[in-house]
């Protein structure tokens, strides 16, 4: 409800997607594949000087992984930031990749995430697909998390008593959905997949400039404001956020590189940076002690970073992967607020030389039945 007793939303446009997971991911995945459509005969295949392909043949998996998401507000010059972490579990899981469809199983780690009397316990949904094609690279993610731990105070500090050892609120609800994509210019010699989805194989150190955009919408919740009462003065109004809704696109643009050692050890980072519009609709506390209801539209920010490392060949692969997706606001009152969403993962990768009847089948009828030829892309999820 907001100060004159109105639903703030009929039904919050992130529960509603929440609700419908499943057809949000199927929805952009084929959206991204329908980007991927290209015109002409040219074969779809790199400059094997550079980079081998390995999508055709079975690509097996083992890998441990965490996913996560943080909320960041600063506070007046001096003032320690206030950062909100969920407690995240280590999965352990098994996959596999073939003709670039790609299928990860896991599961956490007994033993690993037993420390709920210290950072409190989660509740979470986390769907994260990777679309990566020779020419265009996209994450989509959503995201539905309850229950966060302040990583940067103590509860001395606060005043707070609680069973834990760190500061909770269990309170606290985030949906976190969106989609960012990039085109990859020199896709000829430079590839995604080698380092983040390892059906494929750099060979020698290359680079290339991406252009892309984004589109994501965050949505959040709770019984108080995320700025505890001890904190308000030191805090601008426009942070002390009991809820609201927030949309962000724009463009966006960067550089991705593969430095290579002897053929086989690889080193992979990616930043792409960005810019658009946000939309806004919040409740947050007002100097009086009231709750304000604010529709606001200003300028906001976007970071993706990518970083991959590790040993790559024709039949083995080892490494550790990094992506994280970076959302802040430059509107006045909100422009030390940012949040963010990634994971991290490392993986032993065998590649098999073995083919699937039916899948091979399903892509050659695919082909007939389409006039212009599609890249092979389709979402990596987990």
């Amino acid at each position: 409800m907001d100060g004159v007793g109105r639903p703030l939303y009929p039904m919050p446009l992130a529960r509603l997607l929440y609700r419908s997971s499943a057809s949000w991911l199927l929805l952009l995945a084929w959206a991204g594949q329908a980007v991927h459509a290209r015109s002409g005969k040219e074969p779809d295949t790199f400059d094997t000087t550079y980079v081998k392909d390995y999508s055709h043949i079975l690509t097996g998996r083992l890998y441990f992984s965490t996913k996560y998401n943080k909320l960041q507000l600063g506070g007046t010059k001096g003032t320690k930031a206030l950062i909100y972490r969920p407690n995240n579990k280590v999965n352990f899981g098994v996959g596999a990749s073939y003709r670039a469809l790609s299928l990860n199983i896991g599961v956490g780690i007994p033993g690993l995430n037993k420390d709920e009397d210290k950072r409190g316990k989660t509740h979470y949904f986390d769907a994260q697909a990777n679309i990566l094609a020779k020419r265009w690279a996209t994450n989509l993610f959503l995201q539905r998390y309850k229950g966060y731990y302040l990583s940067s105070h103590t509860q001395p500090e606060l005043g707070w008593h609680q069973d834990t050892e760190l500061p909770t609120r269990p309170d606290l609800v985030q949906y976190n959905l969106g989609l960012s994509t990039v085109h990859i210019f020199n896709n000829d010699r430079f590839s995604y997949r080698a380092a983040f989805n390892q059906d494929a194989w750099q060979r020698r150190s290359q680079g290339s400039f991406l252009a892309g955009g984004y589109l994501t919408y965050f949505h959040l919740k709770s019984d108080s404001s995320l700025v505890p009462v001890q904190y308000a003065d030191l805090f601008d109004p426009g942070l002390q956020l009991r809820r609201g809704g927030f949309l962000d696109l724009g463009p966006s643009a960067g550089y991705a590189y593969t430095l290579v050692i002897k053929e086989h050890v690889f080193f992979t980072g990616s930043v792409v940076l960005g810019g658009g519009i946000s939309l806004q609709r919040a409740v947050s506390s007002a100097s009086s002690g009231e709750e304000e209801l604010k529709t606001s539209a200003g300028a906001g920010w976007h970071g993706q970073f990518r970083a991959g490392a590790g040993y790559n060949s024709a039949r083995y692969y080892f490494g550790i992967s990094f992506n994280q997706e970076n959302i802040g606001y430059l509107l006045e009152d909100r422009n030390s607020f940012y949040w963010s969403v990634g994971s991290i993962r490392l993986n032993f990768v065998k590649r098999f030389d073995m083919h699937i009847g039916f899948m091979d089948k399903g892509v050659r009828w695919f082909r007939r039945k389409v006039k212009e030829p599609v890249e092979e892309a389709l979402p990596v999820l987990e």
